[in-house]
């Protein structure tokens, strides 16, 4: 499994050439290779190589979770069998609230917890903080994005389910 993630240069608003081996790029790059490693079957596809391939067009925060979720998307259209969906979305806390999906103003004013989970199994397979987060309210936060990542879920389940229904449809294998 190899994993590239670019960013195009108008991505903020502000016209930013990205620099060659841009660290960011390679680290969010790894980590959505390392949410997905050990959920692809990748027995089933011996001598193969997957490749995933991130193109950033706009961002205004919630980067890591976009970037996974596009990629469970991307596997299950192409066919890719694998152990678990995988979703994500970020939580943070900002002035004592709890905010979820945070844009880049909110994720800039406080902590963003990003989480990657595996709904049927219901493991977390992905944590990243950004900034401090008090102690005690780490596990409040993990578990806002637990739940948020359970709506993404539901949300991406069923934009599959029609995607499959379209398919088989245009096939002839479904009558609508």
């Amino acid at each position: 499994l190899t994993c590239e993630f670019v960013a195009m240069p108008y991505t903020t608003g502000e016209h930013k050439p990205q620099a060659h081996g841009d660290r960011a790029a390679a680290e969010l790059a790894a980590a959505v290779r390392h949410v997905f490693e050990p959920v692809i079957q990748m027995h089933l596809y011996p001598r193969s190589q997957i490749d995933v391939s991130i193109t950033l067009l706009q961002s205004d925060g919630g980067v890591r979770s976009a970037a996974i979720n596009a990629t469970s998307l991307a596997l299950v259209d192409a066919g890719i069998a694998m152990e678990d969906f995988v979703c994500a979305c970020s939580a943070g806390m900002v002035q004592n609230a709890l905010l979820l999906d945070m844009n880049s103003q909110e994720d800039s004013a406080g902590a963003e917890l990003s989480v990657g989970y595996l709904p049927r199994s219901e493991r977390v397979s992905y944590l990243q903080l950004e900034s401090k987060l008090a102690m005690g309210s780490t596990k409040e936060v993990l578990n806002f994005a637990i739940e948020g990542c359970r709506q993404v879920y539901d949300v991406l389940r069923a934009s599959v389910s029609i995607r499959m229904q379209e398919q088989l449809s245009s096939r002839g294998h479904l009558n609508a």
